[in-house]
C-alpha cells in the first residue's frame, strides 16, 4: 500500500507524520511525506519519500517574530493570508504527491481533503491536540482564556469558522470546482472531517466530553530513534549536574539577544547549570558563562531525560517529550494550543504555572525555576506521568488504525 502524509507548519505538525512514516515503512509500505522543502532533510533522513507542498513556513515566522510575540493575535490573520496566496501551489503540489496513493492522513491541510475526494482515496485528518476538536468545554486555539463560559466558548467557535470560511472558502471551492466536487460551506468542519484522529496522550489531555463519539484518540507520535546528541553536547551533560533546558522549537523572537540575557540571567540566579537551544529564534548569540551552553537543537529523546527541568513553547510534541523522559517543566507559551498544553502541565502537577511568552522576564523565569526545584511532589508527578506514558504507544495504534481504514473503504489486505 502506499500512503501519503501530508503536513503543512512547523517541525511540531511535520515531525509526528515522519515517527509514524518510520512506522509504515517498517510494516512494508511505501510512504512518501509532502511538506514545506524546510523539512526536507528532516523526512529523508529517516530514509522517507519527500515531496515539497507549501511554502516557506520558518521564513514566515522569522518575518514576523515580533509579531508573534506582542501581537499574538494578528499572527493568525497574517498565517491564513499566507495560506490562501500560496493555495493554489499546495493544492497543486498535494495533488501530485499523491498520485498513485491508497491512502492520504494529514494535519488540518487545506488541500489534503479535497485533493482525497478528487481521488477517491481514504483520508483521514489527524489532530496534534484536543483543544482542536470544537466544543463548549473550551475556546479555540490561541487563546489564553481556557476557563470562558460554555456560551463563551461557542462564540468564539462560531466566530472562528466565519473567519476561517470568509479566509479560505472561495479559494478551496474554486479548486473543487475545477475537480467537479461539490462546494463546501464550512471550511473548519470540511478541514477537520466528521472522524478526525486526536493524535496526542490522554494522560495530557482527552478530547472533551461533548466530542463526537467518532473521534479516536490515538496517543502522541514519537520517533524511536531521533538520533545522538553532538559530542559537545555530550561532553557538556557529563561535566557536571543536569542543566535546566530552555528553548522555544519553531518559535521566532524579536529580540533574540534579549530573550537570551533574560533566560542566562534566569540561570544564574537560580545557580544552575543552563542548556539553551536555539532553534528558529536564534536564541543564543553573544558572550555565554563558561555554566551555560547553546545547541542550534538536539533530539528529544536522548536529551530531556538528562535535565533537571525543560522550559519550552508548549508545542504538543515538546511537551509529550519532556513527559515521556519524567522530568518537570515550565511553559512559555506563544500561539496556538500552547496556551492549552501550559495549562494542561500545571494542573496534572507537571510544572508551574506558563508564563505568557509577552510576560517573560528574567525574574519571572527564576521565580518559576526555583518553585519547580523546591517541590518534589512535581518530580514524582513527572515520574508517574512518565511510567503511564512507557505503557502507551501512539504510532503503533495510529498505524493499526489507518490499516483498518484502508481495508474498510478499499478492502486491502494490510499489515497490522
Amino acid at each position: 500500500m502506499r500512503i501519503l502524509l501530508a503536513g503543512y507548519g512547523t517541525r511540531g505538525d511535520v515531525q509526528p507524520l515522519v515517527a509514524l512514516g518510520v512506522r509504515l515503512r517498517a510494516d512494508g509500505h511505501d510512504v512518501a511525506i509532502a511538506a514545506s522543502q524546510v523539512f526536507a532533510d528532516l523526512v529523508r533522513g529517516q530514509g522517507l519519500e519527500f515531496h515539497t507542498a507549501g511554502g516557506d513556513v520558518e521564513a514566515l515566522l522569522r518575518r514576523h517574530g515580533e509579531v508573534l510575540v506582542k501581537h499574538q493575535e494578528r499572527m493568525l490573520r497574517t498565517f491564513l493570508e499566507f495560506a490562501r496566496a500560496e493555495a493554489d501551489g499546495l493544492f497543486d503540489q498535494t495533488y501530485e504527491a499523491a498520485r498513485g496513493a491508497d491512502l492520504i492522513a494529514a494535519g488540518v491541510h487545506s488541500a489534503a481533503p479535497s485533493v482525497a475526494e478528487a481521488l477517491g482515496l481514504p483520508y483521514r485528518t489527524l489532530l496534534f491536540c484536543p483543544q482542536m476538536v470544537p466544543s463548549r468545554h473550551h475556546p479555540p486555539m490561541g487563546l489564553p482564556w481556557l476557563s470562558l463560559p460554555a456560551l463563551c466558548n461557542r462564540i468564539l467557535w462560531w466566530a472562528l469558522r466565519r473567519g476561517f470560511h470568509a479566509m479560505l472558502g472561495d479559494t478551496i471551492n474554486r479548486r473543487r470546482r475545477a475537480w467537479d466536487l461539490p462546494p463546501i460551506g464550512d471550511v473548519t468542519a470540511h478541514l477537520l472531517t466528521d472522524r478526525p484522529i486526536v493524535a496526542s496522550d490522554a494522560l495530557l489531555g482527552a478530547p472533551p466530553p461533548d466530542a463526537s463519539p467518532g473521534i479516536v484518540q490515538t496517543g502522541s507520535l514519537a520517533l524511536a530513534e531521533d538520533g545522538p546528541l553532538e559530542p559537545a553536547l555530550e561532553r557538556f551533560l557529563a561535566a557536571g549536574e543536569p542543566p535546566i533546558c530552555a528553548g522555544f522549537g519553531s518559535m521566532p523572537d524579536g529580540d533574540p539577544r534579549g530573550t537570551t540575557r533574560a533566560v542566562i540571567e534566569a540561570f544564574e540566579t537560580c545557580g544552575r547549570r543552563g542548556l539553551i537551544l536555539s532553534g528558529w529564534a536564534g536564541l543564543g548569540e553573544g558572550a555565554l558563562p563558561p555554566t551555560v551552553f547553546v545547541a542550534g537543537s538536539a533530539p528529544h529523546a536522548r536529551l530531556f531525560p538528562r535535565v533537571a527541568l525543560a522550559v519550552h513553547h508548549g508545542g504538543a510534541g515538546t511537551t509529550a517529550a519532556v513527559a515521556r523522559a519524567g522530568v518537570p517543566q515550565i511553559v512559555v507559551p506563544h500561539i496556538a494550543d500552547q496556551h492549552y498544553w501550559g495549562r494542561q502541565v500545571f494542573e496534572r502537577g507537571l510544572g508551574s504555572r506558563p508564563i505568557a511568552r509577552c510576560a517573560l522576564t528574567a525574574a519571572k523565569l527564576a521565580r518559576a525555576i526555583r518553585d519547580v526545584l523546591s517541590r518534589p511532589e512535581i518530580a514524582d508527578r513527572a515520574r508517574e506521568i512518565k511510567a503511564g506514558l512507557d505503557r502507551t504507544d501512539g504510532v503503533s495504534t495510529l498505524a493499526r488504525h489507518l490499516y483498518q481504514v484502508a481495508a474498510d473503504t478499499r478492502g486491502h489486505r494490510v499489515a497490522a
